[in-house]
């Protein structure tokens, strides 16, 4: 009896134990390492060579995963010379994705004479602090030949005019030269800095804006880049190792005078107002996200930026793979600190762009990147403080950012996307996490402040939103240096201007009474309902940025302050069904048109009918329309045929009301005039 209560006794203890194994298990979230020990050169006409020699995956939890790595060879040509990318892919049990990627050298067989020098690969700025170990020049510095492959050992290094126990900025020049003769040289510099003499920073600002959808120009509310370039510069010079400045994301597309130019004016200010960081937004995707990201293109011909894009989580489709000239993260010396900097994407902000544009990325959870970078920094790099910019808004989000602790730690957060003014705190043991959102379209200017002891650790922190008027927020600060203009930077803007001073300045006509945002959506609906001379059009009220107010004057640069993005009609035939359970489902979000004569009503449950939307609400996978029959890109702008109503309107009538009758025929292939119909503006 007594074995028998000793052995129920430790069935219990067993069962217990399971239990509580179960409920602490810890998941995995490394992912596996891929290692490449070789090099690539492959000589046109030749086997391709096997790009899994010399290579192994290895996961921590799961052991050896190298007969699991997916290789991507599509970037290279085979049959043309140069140096193209290899990718290494690999999951583990748990889900967590590797990737790798290499270089594979291309090289031609000797056939002729050779004009093509070689390039150098790896060659970039090095800070150099005295009495650290003296660096190697050479460490990561590359040499390939179109014809030679792999010719780093020629490698000439010039660096005898550096001082490494002196401070200052050196020069270092790489020199190589094939057997053809043909050379290439590559200069950089090293700066020197001594310990000693930098200073103790015990209080750092960060100036932020997000969400500036191209406001270049004091107007109204909106405070403009010459006055925010006035603080801005004004700080730097005051205070050069205590000040940043940050933006976070949706800065380029949105007005006239940053659209007409692809963002490459508001890049080119933000230049002269010294920005140390850009983070991706949801709608720097808008014109295909490799336009802008040739602005961060060190190789691009005309503006190019001169700070970093960040984009931690946003990466290529099934892959960990950022796209090109995309960074996680910028470390920033300031004196004594250094300060790293995640750019982060809100999760799920794929479904705020237009499917077309954002089919080959998705955004990976926003929390678990913070923390594996912020350790990164910690550990690998000696940084003393890290701030987690987010292009949006999420609780969740913020709340899980401020939960990491230990070399996870992030020790400010920065928000966007809701277009929202606040300064929050997260509370958790030592300091608590601010937390700042700074409005839209440049009606504030954030600033957070960081307070540091003697050895670079954080012992405080607060921020509050700046305004250029007297302002009553407990968050909230009026800043004088937000009502003057800095001179220099209002010329550049005067240069952008000047380009396109009839679209600023041509009235087209007055509006005749005040127009709100949702009026202004219906009559967009009812216009590319028009345009397509379909039965029914949609309009997504989140597509109207700005309203009308009575006798405003209507230029092109206000069309695009009320529809700032360059979407386009589109077409489809659906089943009433469809149309049916589309407007139902969307009641608070689209707005719907139709034609006259038509209503919801009369809808049809198995007939079909010709319905008309922008891109945007088209292409959503979870909408109907990219399912319907005979879908039709029209190519037309939806801010273009309001354009060309108005001019129409303008032949014939004093004031603009959206009673006047419209007439099409400037911006499509036909003539479509609707008389003194009554249109029907309904959302069900």
């Amino acid at each position: 009896m007594k074995k028998l209560i000793q052995l129920f006794i430790m069935l219990i203890l067993i069962s217990t134990l399971v239990a509580c194994t179960g409920q602490n298990e810890v998941k995995d979230l490394v992912p596996p390492n891929i290692t490449v020990t070789k090099e690539f050169t492959y000589t046109i006409g030749d086997p391709v060579p096997n790009f899994l020699e010399g290579v192994q995956a290895f996961d921590s939890v799961d052991g050896d995963l190298t007969l699991s790595i997916i290789i991507d060879d599509s970037e290279i040509d085979y049959e043309t010379s140069g140096i193209y990318n290899l990718r290494y892919i690999v999951e583990d049990l748990s889900g967590n994705k590797a990737t790798k990627t290499v270089q594979v050298i291309v090289i031609a067989s000797n056939q002729g004479n050779d004009t093509i020098p070689p390039v150098i690969l790896g060659a970039s700025h090095i800070t150099y602090y005295i009495g650290d170990p003296e660096p190697d020049l050479l460490a990561n510095i590359t040499a390939y030949d179109n014809l030679e492959g792999n010719i780093t050992s020629k490698i000439v290094l010039e660096s005898s005019r550096v001082k490494f126990d002196k401070a200052g900025d050196y020069p270092v020049t790489y020199t190589v030269t094939d057997n053809s003769g043909n050379t290439i040289s590559v200069t950089i510099n090293i700066t020197v800095l001594d310990p000693e003499t930098l200073n103790n920073i015990t209080e750092l600002n960060i100036f932020y804006i997000n969400d500036t959808h191209g406001a270049i120009l004091n107007n109204g509310s909106q405070i403009g880049l010459a006055r925010i370039g006035n603080l801005i510069l004004d700080e730097k010079a005051l205070n050069p190792d205590s000040t940043l400045f940050i933006a976070g994301g949706d800065i380029l597309q949105g007005s006239v005078l940053s659209n007409y130019f692809k963002g490459s004016s508001t890049i080119d200010i933000l230049n002269q107002m010294s920005l140390d960081a850009f983070i991706l937004g949801n709608h720097e995707f808008d014109w295909g996200l490799s336009t802008v990201t040739e602005y961060f293109n060190p190789d691009t011909n005309g503006i190019k930026a001169e700070y970093p894009l960040l984009g931690a989580n946003v990466f290529l489709k099934n892959t960990t793979t950022r796209p090109n000239y995309i960074d996680a993260y910028t470390i920033i010396q300031k004196g004594n600190l250094k300060i790293g900097i995640i750019g982060l994407m809100g999760y799920g902000l794929e479904n705020s762009i237009a499917t077309a544009m954002v089919e080959d990325y998705y955004f990976d959870d926003p929390i678990v990147w913070a923390g594996y970078y912020a350790q990164d920094l910690r550990l690998n790099h000696d940084v003393d403080v890290v701030l987690a910019v987010v292009h949006g808004s999420s609780g969740t989000t913020n709340t899980g950012i401020g939960n990491l602790t230990g070399n996870q730690r992030v020790d400010a957060v920065f928000n966007g996307h809701s277009h929202q003014s606040y300064v929050n705190t997260h509370q958790r043991s030592g300091v608590d996490m601010p937390i700042i959102q700074s409005g839209a379209n440049g009606t504030a200017v954030g600033r957070l402040t960081i307070n540091l002891n003697t050895d670079a650790q954080v012992i405080g922190a607060s921020a509050k939103n700046l305004y250029p008027a007297t302002v009553y927020g407990a968050d909230q600060e009026y800043e004088p240096r937000l009502t003057t203009s800095n001179q220099p930077i209002a010329d550049l803007i005067l240069t952008y201007v000047e380009q396109i001073a009839p679209l600023l300045n041509e009235v087209i006509i007055q509006s005749g009474t005040n127009y709100s945002r949702n009026e202004l959506t219906f009559y967009m609906a009812e216009l590319i309902r028009v345009s397509a001379n379909a039965d029914i059009g949609f309009h997504n009220f989140g597509g109207t940025r700005a309203s009308l107010s009575s006798l405003q004057n209507i230029t092109v640069a206000t069309l695009y302050d009320i529809f700032p993005f360059d979407n386009k009609v589109k077409t489809v035939s659906l089943l009433g069904s469809e149309i049916k359970a589309f407007i139902q489902s969307t009641s608070s979000e689209v707005a719907a048109s139709y034609k006259q004569g038509f209503s919801y009503s009369m809808i049809l449950d198995h007939s079909y009918y010709l319905v008309s939307t922008n891109e945007y609400v088209f292409d959503k996978v979870d909408n109907p329309f990219i399912y319907g029959v005979n879908p039709i890109d029209t190519g037309v702008i939806i801010r273009d045929v309001l354009e060309d109503v108005l001019r129409n309107q303008a032949e014939i009538y004093d004031y603009f009301y959206i009673e006047n009758p419209i007439v099409l025929g400037n911006t499509m292939n036909y003539n479509l005039y609707i008389g003194e119909e009554k249109r029907i503006y309904s959302m069900i």
